[in-house]
């Protein structure tokens, strides 16, 4: 039963294409040659000949210098490599088929499960193919391959298949399901961070989406008891999270714009420095204190975090906009501080705010309500505000809205959208990502198909995501409780 606990900040209960018909008959050898590669991808055994046999041919990948990209990196030869050689097609066909094969016998199998999931082309030149479907993973491959998008998008299930969507009843052709999902960039943090700006990213930038990841993962676990979650790396300076369980993918639209309000802690805009947030008598939400306590350590103590990693009190308005809204004698012991030391860091700034904030709580202690409030929120609102995640809640609340696959490559970067091990989280590193043209270049040097850059991503894929997303799926199944 899916419940969902009041939010003090807020009310908890405040949404081009053209029509594509595909008419693919998928040959028997083709459809060996998807269950070959898809076998390959997850680390099946094969012998040398083969292997050898299958690179070769491969062009040349984009050169590489200090692990920056080049711009040879992504070109159509280049993609369609990828989509001929290491895209995850059956992996794909899986998730999203949630042990709904249409060539199952089971008694509780939805045949045309797969064949409703809506998916978007963007060809080159920004050409949206809306209202795209497939039968199993052997058409979508032949699709993709004959069209080449430069990205794909994967939309709901319908209640019929999308390519039809013009003979249908306007009323009757409605979403039925699909992943509750997030989607953060960071864009959306360019007041903050200094170390970077548009579509630069670095260690430090990543710091957000850490922190991002680690609140999402500990409110959609504990909080609403969800399972089958997985982050997204986009491709190139954002993050997807796709949030898989049963109860996810059938929340309505006001359900999951509940959801996503209650997730969102702070707004963003020009000389904000605190959060909007309230209490409940002198205590926090315990959102908001589970929040808080992971936001502390990537602003105060990471060396790449907020204070020290992007200087926050050094650098721009921040030390000013925050002094703004603090007591004139506040205000003068800061202000005495950096007269004394001048090249004190943020974190030695930081410490003379805390210093305050503990003199704040002595007071308190025999003050009146008011003041045991503003005692307890002080600070915390300027920590959340620096670090909390900035949702595009849009994306979030419509059943309909569509986001980037998992697996597509991003045309700026070359870097393919692997999936995030939440185990190697604090270790994981944007720069680090395969792009295309390093992936053909371990092909051509010899490296076997199954054991390119990728292999870890799909790895991880199947075997700490699908494999576990599929038993749950299994045993809805036989329960008969999957039917929409």
């Amino acid at each position: 039963e899916f419940r969902l606990r009041p939010h003090p900040a807020r009310s908890i209960f405040s949404s081009r294409g053209s029509n594509m018909s595909m008419q693919v008959d998928a040959a028997e050898a083709q459809k060996r040659k998807l269950e070959g590669d898809a076998a390959q991808a997850a680390g099946d055994k094969g012998d040398d000949a083969s292997v050898a046999k299958r690179t070769a041919g491969v062009v040349a990948g984009a050169p590489m210098d200090n692990g920056l990209m080049k711009n040879e990196d992504f070109s159509r030869e280049l993609l369609r490599i990828y989509y001929d050689r290491l895209f995850p097609y059956l992996q794909m066909f899986r998730w999203l088929s949630y042990k709904n094969d249409p060539k199952s016998s089971s008694p509780g199998v939805q045949k045309d499960f797969f064949l409703r999931r809506e998916f978007t082309f963007v060809l080159e030149g920004d050409i949206f193919c809306r209202y795209m479907c497939f039968r199993d993973a052997e058409e979508m491959k032949s699709q993709i391959m004959q069209r080449q998008p430069i990205r794909m998008e994967i939309g709901a299930v319908y209640t019929h298949p999308p390519k039809n969507h013009n003979t249908v009843i306007k009323d009757a052709y409605k979403p039925v399901e699909r992943e509750l999902v997030f989607d953060i960039d960071m864009d959306d943090y360019d007041e903050i961070r200094t170390c970077c700006t548009g579509a630069k990213l670095c260690v430090k930038c990543w710091n957000f989406m850490k922190a991002a990841i680690k609140i999402l993962q500990r409110a959609l676990t504990q909080d609403f008891g969800f399972k089958h979650i997985l982050f997204v790396y986009s491709g190139r300076r954002g993050m997807h999270c796709w949030v898989c369980d049963s109860a996810a993918r059938k929340l309505t639209n006001d359900h999951r714009a509940a959801l996503a309000d209650y997730m969102t802690v702070v707004a963003g805009g020009v000389g904000r420095c605190r959060a909007d947030v309230k209490m409940s008598g002198e205590e926090f939400h315990p959102f908001i204190q589970e929040t808080y306590n992971i936001c502390e350590k990537y602003f105060r103590d990471d060396p790449n975090g907020v204070l020290q990693g992007q200087d926050i009190l050094r650098k721009g308005p921040h030390l000013s906009n925050i002094l703004n809204t603090m007591t004139f004698t506040e205000q003068e012991a800061i202000s005495k501080f950096m007269k004394e030391f001048p090249n004190a860091t943020s974190r030695d700034i930081w410490a003379q705010f805390e210093k305050l904030g503990q003199e704040k709580a002595k007071l308190a202690v025999a003050g009146s309500f008011k003041m045991k409030q503003e005692s307890k929120l002080f600070l915390k609102d300027i920590v959340l505000q620096y670090t909390c995640p900035r949702l595009d809640i849009n994306v979030s609340k419509q059943m309909n809205h569509l986001l980037k696959a998992p697996f597509v490559v991003h045309p700026k970067t070359g870097r393919v959208c692997v999936p995030i091990d939440l185990a190697k989280m604090d270790s994981f590193d944007p720069a680090e990502v395969p792009t295309i043209g390093r992936l053909v270049d371990e092909m051509n040097r010899g490296v076997d198909v199954r054991q390119t850059s990728l292999r870890e991503y799909t790895h991880y894929f199947e075997e700490q995501f699908l494999k576990p997303l599929e038993k749950a799926c299994a045993e809805e199944m036989s329960r008969g409780t999957l039917g929409w």
